[in-house]
Parts: structure tokens; C-alpha cells; sequence
């Protein structure tokens, strides 16, 4: 009997990522065509300056049609539903559902959603501004006409990132993986919940964690032990085998970060095989380089989507020629690690 595979995170996910996937394109759409328009005309940069209210007002407005809290809770049923369905296998159905606790969890998320509301405007404004401002200074050198520099300032800015926003761990994000990591591991959660709650309904305590061909630092210590979902058998020893910790402690240690590839097995005693675990921790960097690559090429993409708002420039050949030899990158390692290539990552929308 397996448990719930955590993978089934990113299904689930699938329109609410799609969702703000549009969102964070449109607004780098609105940036990149507000700078390209009359872009050959005189007091071009007079003219943007004027228009910084409009630009602003315009990305909150792409933020506002966001359907945060419907699509949230829409995913997070379904993830505990899977949940549910995985500890089915224990036998007869019971109704473990817990609508309080998706609707919980489903408003936790979309105020954590809501929260880039701000400063991911910010930083599209900053973007538009410093746009114009420095590729008026690039001009000074007398080496390039308007358009190449301000299709070369545009790469440059969102190259170093100034469209990413600082999120309450202190790292900066691009919206898009934002929603993915916040939405992967919210959907996960749910999806585990779901599981152990329809366990407990049937009186069930322990679960066994997989062993993982991909497993990190965090989770290596959990791999093929025994847990309590309640706690009260931490210590206990069954099938000769002692149940070392509980569910909280685990999940507390690091157990199912973002992008964990562990199930919550359940364990019925007499009959659940423990799989002796084998560390690899070359999979879990040759995935995490992986992952690595797909962030990389939906930047160059993400560049190159605000770039040719401007027209065929230097700068839109480079990134057409860097986005080939990333492509390239990613089949030779896919190909070497042995690792599924899912090209629905490396896009803008979709992934």
C-alpha cells in the first residue's frame, strides 16, 4: 500500500499556476509595450516619464483579476481529496473529509498570494523606470540608437532580476516560481493531510516513509521509518521495528519541502515490507540541477518575451541564440542523469 505520491502536487496546481503564469506575463507585456511605443519619436523619454502613473495602474490592475481564493480552494480540495483516496486501500470508506481544514489552509495560501501584490508591482515600475532613465545614459556613449539600448537595458534589468520581488524568507523571486514553490508545498500538504486524516477515521496510526532515489539532507534521517500520525506511538516497537518519531516532527525536521519526492506509506503490521533505504545523493543534485536549468531558460524566455516587444535588436538575437544552447544543456543532462525532461517547465505558461 503506497500513500500519497507528492508529485501529483504540480497536477493539481495545474490551472492556479497557470493562472498567475498569464498575470506575470501580462505585466512584463505591458512594461515592455509601453516602452516600445513611440519609441522613434522625439521626447520619447519625456513622454514615458508621463506615462509612469498609467504603467502602474495598469499592473494593478492585471494584479486585481487574479482569482486568488476560488482557484485556491478549488486546488487544495482536490489535493485532499487525493489524499483521501490513497488510504482507501486500507479498506472500508469512511467520509474523513475535513472541508474547515482545506478552507484553512486554501486562505492561508491565498493571503500569501495576495501578499506580492505589492511589491510585484513595485518592481515592474522599477523596471519601467530605470528602462528609460538608463537607456537615455547608454545613449550618451554615442554607440547605440533607442532601440537597441533600450532593448539592451531591458535584458540587462531583468537579468539581474529588478522584476523579482523579496519574500518573507528573504530571498527574491520571480512571480511565477514563487507560485510554484508556495503552491507545491501548500498542495502537498493538503494532499498528506487528506491521507492521514482518512487513515485515522479507520483507526490507523503508523506510516512508513519511502525511500526515495532523489532524497536531500532533510529527508535522508526519515527514509524507510515508522511514524505516529497522532504521536501516541512514538516509541513503541512493532514487527521488531521501533516507531521513532512522529508525523509533526518529521514534517518540522524538513520532511516534505518543497519539491520532496516522499510518501507517507501506511504501515499495517504483518504485512508492509520496509524498503531498506539506499542513499543517492547524486539524484538529488542532478534534479535540483535540473530544476536549475528549467529556472534559467524561462528567464531567457521570460527576457526574451519583453525584449521583441521592441523588434529584431542585438538583444533578441543573443537571447534567441542563449535559449538554443540552453535547450541544449537540458537534453544532454537529462539524457546523462537518466531524468524525465517535462519541456512544460521550461515555458512561461503551463509549467
Amino acid at each position: 500500500m503506497k500513500g500519497v505520491n507528492p508529485a501529483d502536487a504540480s497536477r493539481v496546481l495545474k490551472t492556479l499556476v497557470d493562472v498567475w503564469d498569464t498575470a506575470a506575463e501580462r505585466m512584463l507585456l505591458t512594461v515592455a509595450r509601453r516602452l516600445a511605443r513611440g519609441i522613434d519619436e522625439p521626447g520619447w523619454a519625456e513622454q514615458k516619464s508621463r506615462e509612469a502613473l498609467a504603467v502602474s495602474g495598469e499592473l494593478r490592475g492585471i494584479m486585481r483579476q487574479v482569482p486568488t481564493e476560488e482557484t485556491a480552494v478549488a486546488a487544495l480540495q482536490e489535493a485532499y481529496a487525493l489524499g483521501e483516496r490513497a488510504a482507501e486501500s486500507l479498506g472500508e470508506r469512511f467520509v474523513a473529509s475535513n472541508p474547515s481544514k482545506v478552507i484553512r489552509l486554501a486562505t492561508l495560501f491565498a493571503r500569501k498570494l495576495r501578499g506580492t501584490y505589492v511589491p510585484v508591482t513595485r518592481a515592474h515600475e522599477d523596471v519601467f523606470q530605470r528602462a528609460v532613465t538608463e537607456s537615455e545614459l547608454l545613449m550618451q556613449t554615442g554607440t547605440m540608437v533607442r532601440r537597441e539600448a533600450v532593448a539592451s537595458t531591458v535584458d540587462r534589468l531583468l537579468t539581474e532580476g529588478v522584476d523579482r520581488f523579496a519574500a518573507g524568507d528573504g530571498k527574491r523571486w520571480h512571480l511565477d516560481a514563487y507560485v510554484r514553490m508556495a503552491g507545491r508545498t501548500v498542495a502537498q500538504h493538503t494532499m498528506i493531510e487528506g491521507q492521514l486524516d482518512g487513515m485515522v477515521a479507520r483507526g490507523k496510526d503508523l506510516v512508513v516513509i519511502s525511500d526515495s532515489v532523489r532524497e536531500c539532507r532533510l529527508c535522508r534521517p526519515w527514509e524507510s521509518k515508522l511514524l505516529s500520525i497522532s504521536g501516541s506511538s512514538v516509541g513503541a516497537e512493532v514487527d521488531g521495528l521501533v516507531v521513532v518519531g512522529s508525523v509533526a516532527e518529521a514534517r518540522a525536521a524538513g520532511l516534505w519541502h518543497p519539491n520532496c519526492t516522499h510518501r507517507a506509506d501506511p504501515y499495517v503490521s504483518g504485512l508492509t515490507r520496509v524498503p531498506e533505504p539506499r542513499e543517492n545523493p547524486e539524484g538529488y543534485e542532478q534534479q535540483q540541477k535540473l530544476r536549475r536549468l528549467e529556472r534559467e531558460v524561462r528567464q531567457l524566455k521570460r527576457t526574451l518575451l519583453a525584449v521583441q516587444q521592441l523588434g529584431d535588436t542585438q538583444a533578441a538575437r543573443d537571447l534567441r541564440r542563449k535559449i538554443r544552447v540552453k535547450s541544449e544543456q537540458i537534453a544532454a543532462h537529462t539524457e546523462a542523469s537518466g531524468l524525465n525532461r517535462r519541456r512544460e517547465r521550461e515555458r512561461l505558461v503551463g509549467g
